[in-house]
């Protein structure tokens, strides 16, 4: 693992500040995310990626941290990454319920125009 920073977000909208006040910036993030069984809570692993689309933003590579909780690695998407079917449903209804921003819009457009969103798998 990287020395990337290691944030925890107890909810989403923790963890959307966070995005909006760094995902133009930060290269990427592992995000802390209490497994089920862990005592303490966090933001749920469906709603970080909610987020993360919301800011062009995608989920990768996920590291067990301890017995409670584990580390998920967020970043930027990539000029040219492949769109997954689910993701593309994902931001379709993000962008239905009014919580897409700028810079979610622009990697879907930019995936729409160079035809990797029509090509998901």
């Amino acid at each position: 693992m990287s020395s990337t920073e290691i944030i925890t977000c107890t909810d989403l909208a923790q963890w959307e500040h966070w995005l909006s006040a760094n995902h133009d910036a930060a290269q990427d993030v592992w995000l802390k995310i209490a497994k089920k069984s862990a005592a303490g809570s966090t933001i749920t692993i469906s709603e970080a990626l909610d987020g993360a689309l919301c800011f062009g933003w995608i989920d990768s590579h996920r590291r067990k941290l301890d017995a409670e909780y584990y580390l998920q690695r967020y970043s930027p998407r990539r000029a040219k990454s492949p769109w997954s079917r689910i993701n593309v449903g994902k931001a379709g209804a993000l962008i239905a319920a009014g919580r897409m921003r700028a810079a979610g819009l622009a990697a879907i457009a930019a995936a729409q125009a160079d035809g990797r969103w029509a090509a998901a798998a």
